[in-house]
């Protein structure tokens, strides 16, 4: 807004406290605060449960998702080379360092190398793992690992993981990634994106010959599972998207269907704030192994 029109609106602010009465003057406000656009609301409640309307929309296929992880790629890789802390997100906007991000990290490596363990290779299926971020993780985690790694995303984010890896292996066909095994698959942030989430967890119990690790994951201890949108925005994702807050013991129940075997769980500092859920969700990952081979 220019020095001028704030002056005028000043002005008019001045004159309407002046000469209106106070019902009139409440009512003016009303009306000029209508004008103004609502706040965007990051997380929103759907007691309805899954939203049929927006299955058209871009979700995580938009373009502003792909763009903005690819600008911040190299400031990214920057920030994990040794002798830097875990500590920088990588949709981080600002170079504040996060103890959520550097304990999140620091998991992962202890997944990492309990997968590894006696091996000097190891074959990685990173679903929902946008551009490749934790084959970076990875291999600054341990060097002396030889790691296969592949990766499942939509076709942009596939596309554009290519272009900043060429040595890793992106998958945009979901089917062509589970066609084969691995030593360790990987869900982080991605399995509550999909409507039909236990179809989906045996199709990856299925792909591991060994550990399957889900992680950054909204979980509740009492209410039935139960489904939010979130808008990303301010990490420049100009999108929204329906996602679960899934009951644990649910989930628990349904791993143990799939022949997983609880290993390990662990705490994730993320706690968002959901006005009006049956239950506030806390993130936390899941290390299982699979014992029905």
């Amino acid at each position: 807004m220019t020095d001028s029109r704030k002056k005028r609106g000043n002005a008019a602010k001045r004159i309407a406290r002046a000469v209106l009465p106070p019902v009139a003057l409440t009512t003016y406000r009303r009306l000029r605060d209508r004008r103004r656009p609502a706040p965007v609301t990051e997380w929103e409640y759907l007691p309805g449960g899954w939203p049929e309307s927006t299955q058209e929309g871009p979700g995580w296929n938009a373009e502003s998702i792909v763009r903005t992880q690819l600008d911040r790629w190299p400031t990214f890789v920057n920030s994990v080379a040794a002798p830097a802390a875990f500590g920088l997100s990588n949709e981080a906007r600002s170079g504040t360092l996060d103890y959520g991000v550097h304990n999140t990290i620091l998991t992962f490596g202890y997944v990492l190398a309990t997968a590894a363990a006696g091996h000097k290779r190891l074959s990685m299926l990173d679903w929902g793992g946008g551009i490749g971020h934790y084959c970076v993780y990875a291999h600054e985690l341990m060097p002396g690992l030889e790691i296969d790694y592949h990766c499942c995303d939509l076709p942009a984010l596939a596309a554009a993981g290519r272009t900043v890896l060429p040595d890793a292996t992106f998958h945009s066909d979901p089917d062509d990634a589970l066609a084969r095994m691995y030593d360790l698959v990987m869900a982080s942030s991605s399995l509550q994106y999909s409507r039909e989430w236990k179809p989906l967890l045996r199709k990856l119990a299925m792909s591991t010959r060994r550990y399957l690790y889900v992680t950054r994951q909204p979980f509740v201890d009492n209410a039935p599972s139960f489904v939010v949108i979130q808008r990303p925005h301010r990490h420049g994702y100009e999108t929204e998207y329906p996602g679960w807050f899934l009951n644990r013991g649910e989930f628990l129940a349904e791993a143990e269907a799939a022949e997983l075997r609880l290993v390990r769980e662990v705490m994730i500092m993320e706690n968002p704030v959901v006005p009006g859920v049956p239950e506030q969700a806390d993130y936390r990952g899941f290390l299982f192994e699979r014992v029905g081979r």
